[in-house]
């Protein structure tokens, strides 16, 4: 069924003349938080070997915790170039054109696959274990503001709602005060940090600046980023514990911060200092 879809949109491509792309995390970046955030066809163009010799590229996206896969898109017009990196480090990067044929399915059609070690393959390898799963209504997207009990947002995503400024959130966020919870992921450091924010912004403009520098001038926070350099927040999570009217005084949001910090022992346990 794949190779049928793909064929009846661009009859020239086949499985001897296409590569797949098994997108996912590098190390530093994953790229569902890079696709997201608009960026996927820059970050996909820098390789380390010359993995597009081919004439066509199906770019996959990892849906993370699941083998599925979101398509990206289809590419060719491939060249190869050349580019120095800031690290002095080079890199391989490739000029390429979106097939203008498969922008419906951008986005919006996922692929069941079981992959194996290797993430560039060619796609008479994929072709029978890769089946269609689903086609979304709409690409995707970070979506619009779910409420506030339901905000569970990655430091990535909060990075793609803030630079997007993206309205249903700006609104929602700047409309309140409140006492938020960051969470942080990484693995066998599982810690809780509890803040609040009050004033005219509300817990947006708060928010604005753990998304600029991941740590809000937080001491503890700032421990971490001098410890685990500048991806130390890439596992953070922000919710929302309690929300208040933006002009609730700072002496009473303070209270209801110590009283999350007392509940959830972020002080003895955890990464608040005070």
């Amino acid at each position: 069924m794949l190779i049928q879809l793909l064929t009846s949109l661009l009859p020239s491509l086949n499985t001897q003349n296409t590569k797949v792309h098994l997108a996912q995390h590098n190390g530093i970046d994953h790229p569902m938080d890079v696709y997201l955030a608009g960026e996927f066809d820059d970050w996909q163009s820098r390789q380390s070997r010359r993995n597009f010799e081919c004439e066509y590229v199906i770019g996959l996206v990892e849906l993370p915790g699941t083998k599925k896969w979101l398509l990206a898109g289809v590419y060719d017009s491939l060249k190869l170039n050349e580019a120095k990196s800031d690290n002095d480090q080079h890199d391989l990067v490739y000029d390429y054109r979106r097939v203008p044929e498969f922008a419906e399915l951008e986005g919006r059609l996922i692929l069941d696959y079981s992959k194996p070690r290797g993430n560039y393959l060619w796609l008479e390898t994929c072709l029978k274990s890769m089946v269609v799963s689903s086609l979304l209504e709409r690409p995707m997207t970070v979506g619009k503001f779910p409420g506030f009990k339901e905000v569970d947002i990655s430091h990535r995503e909060l990075n793609i709602i803030v630079k997007q400024g993206l309205e249903s959130w700006q609104t929602a966020l700047s409309s309140v005060a409140g006492v938020y919870l960051i969470s942080d992921r990484t693995e066998g450091e599982h810690q809780l940090y509890v803040g609040s924010a009050t004033g005219t912004g509300g817990v947006w403009d708060r928010w604005v600046t753990y998304a600029h520098n991941g740590h809000g001038g937080n001491i503890r926070l700032r421990d971490l980023h001098a410890r685990r350099g500048e991806t130390f927040a890439e596992n953070f999570r922000f919710s929302i514990l309690e929300i208040a009217d933006k002009h609730t005084g700072k002496e009473e949001m303070m209270q209801k911060e110590i009283h999350w910090k007392r509940r959830l022992l972020t002080r003895d346990s955890g990464l608040n200092g005070n």
